[in-house]
């Protein structure tokens, strides 16, 4: 038990622990979800102009996410989520030696970070749509590949046929193997064996750290420093390069303020998400019904009503298949369907009404 206890605990104060790593990793798969959901709002306001976006809206985010994550690995040496985090990325020189990220392993990290997770998503895509999903889970040999093989097969569509079938059987193998490799390297790394959290930063030879007050010191110091020489460049500069250094400024800044914005508007998604699904949306919801209009009266010059509440104005019987329109009043369906398709008014109220508009009602006796 006390093995067991210590598990993950070393003498660095600045190694993350397994938590940390996976806080971070949960809070950027939360954020496609989030611009996804934003799209999907919009897109049914303005299908016009927003369709065509949401389509491609994992290419698009994936482009958001390489702007941001390019800008924090080269002002923060770190990825959006790590930095929220208080998190860095060294690079791992010797067992005991660290420095800061090479442009190369910069690179290795936008792909590791937006690259290959693209990859593996549209990968999934592609084999729930060859298998057909949850669906051949329940009618098994309906969705075989081999089902709709064509009589006369040339050979690209056989090529394409065979390469489908490869895929179809291999990827549960491979996404196996990928999964494993990664679950495999997070026990490694909670019992202090590696300082790599994922095969693919030990493929860069990047290690995770936390955040030291020497590092923010740093920052700081450079920013300032930055800050001086835009002002001193921004004395020579032209009207168009006063103009570029002060767009330059402002995408800095933005994307700094992103650090705080885009959590937020996570966890305001998040709680929009609970409060839906909660009780007290429900209690919310059940407001006590409002009464109805007053009704229409009868026009002068139309049909008049029977005495008899069960009775047909139209026919004049006993009403069968009753049917109602908007003004309130119910007939047979058959009367008030030759009726309406005929003069496309109400007979008592001479209101105008569509046959679109008839209502049947079903009663339980």
């Amino acid at each position: 038990m006390e093995n067991i206890s210590n598990i993950g605990t070393t003498s660095d104060p600045y190694r993350p622990s397994l938590f940390e790593l996976i806080a971070q990793e949960r809070m950027r798969e939360l954020l496609q979800p989030a611009l996804r959901y934003i799209l999907t709002v919009y897109a049914q306001r303005y299908p016009r102009y927003l369709l065509r976006v949401f389509n491609y809206s994992d290419e698009i985010y994936s482009l958001l996410m390489l702007i941001i994550e390019g800008h924090y690995l080269h002002v923060w040496q770190s990825s959006f989520a790590e930095n929220f985090y208080g998190l860095k990325r060294v690079a791992v020189v010797d067992k005991e030696t660290r420095a800061k990220l090479s442009p190369s392993q910069k690179r290795l990290s936008l792909f590791f970070l937006i690259g290959m997770p693209y990859i593996k998503q549209k990968l999934d895509e592609s084999y729930e749509k060859l298998t057909g999903g949850a669906a051949a889970h329940i009618f098994g040999s309906l969705f075989d590949a081999d089902s709709d093989r064509p009589e006369n097969e040339t050979m690209t569509q056989r090529i394409k046929r065979l390469g489908r079938n490869a895929f179809r059987h291999s990827y549960p193998y491979v996404n196996g193997i990928y999964n494993a490799a990664i679950f495999a390297y997070q026990i490694v790394y909670i019992y202090g064996k590696t300082d790599y959290y994922s095969p693919w930063l030990h493929f860069s030879r990047t290690a995770i750290q936390r955040i030291s007050q020497k590092d923010l010191d740093e920052h700081e110091q450079s920013r300032k420093l930055t800050a001086a020489a835009r002002s001193s460049a921004l004395q020579s500069a032209s009207g168009i390069g006063q103009m570029r250094h002060f767009i330059i400024r402002q995408i800095s800044r933005g994307l700094d303020f992103l650090r705080y914005a885009l959590p937020m508007s996570i966890f305001f998604l998040k709680f929009i998400e609970w409060w839906y699904a909660s009780d007290y949306h429900k209690q919310k919801a059940f407001q006590p019904i409002p009464p109805p209009p007053d009704p229409i009266p009868p026009h002068p010059q139309g049909t008049p009503l029977p005495p008899e509440s069960d009775t047909c104005p139209l026919c004049k019987r006993e009403r069968t298949n009753s049917t109602t329109i908007p003004t309130g009043y119910v007939f047979c369906y058959p009367c008030i369907f030759a009726h309406v398709s005929e003069n496309e008014r109400c007979p008592v109220t001479l209101v105008p009404v569509k046959v679109d508009e008839l209502r049947k009602i079903y009663s339980v006796t």
